[in-house]
């Protein structure tokens, strides 16, 4: 009897740890990548970069430490991982806020969030290839006094 009760005190202990490590390796994969921003114009993932040839790049600028918008959507945020500014010559297929609000049968002023950082500037476009989910949040008169769309991009 006290063999098994020994079993199986070191199987629980062995079993609680390792599910403690998993869920620290979960946190450690999910990093935020820095937004680009294109010719003042265009939001997408840094990984619009590696489809434009070098001499099609004029100047890159990185901010470690700025963020895309000052007004965020959710109480706990995600650290933003920067912003990299670019001047290109290169065309992206994109999709402005206005097509974006009318796809979703919403006003065309709506507000638009990017990772959850509002997009300030109204003229600004979100690169069609970086998109990788868009959630379509609605008013609840607490937070949000209009439905606003929030995009993931990568």
């Amino acid at each position: 009897m006290k063999y098994i009760l020994t079993l199986f005190l070191i199987l629980t202990i062995g079993f609680s740890i390792f599910a403690q490590n998993q869920h620290s390796e979960i946190n450690i994969m999910k990093t935020e990548k820095p937004i680009l921003i294109i010719n003042d114009t265009l939001i997408g993932s840094v990984n619009l970069l590696n489809k434009i040839s070098s001499d099609k790049v004029f100047e890159l600028k990185i901010f470690k430490e700025r963020k895309l918008g000052a007004t965020t959507l959710f109480v706990k945020s995600k650290k933003s991982a920067g912003i990299i500014s670019a001047n290109v010559n290169h065309e992206f297929k994109f999709k402005s806020q206005k097509e974006l609000n009318a796809f979703f049968g919403l006003n065309e002023k709506n507000d638009i969030y990017v990772n959850g950082y509002l997009i300030e500037n109204k003229n600004q476009s979100i690169a069609s290839e970086s998109i990788v989910e868009i959630e379509l949040i609605k008013a609840d008169d607490f937070r949000l006094k209009k439905p606003v769309l929030n995009i993931e991009i990568e």
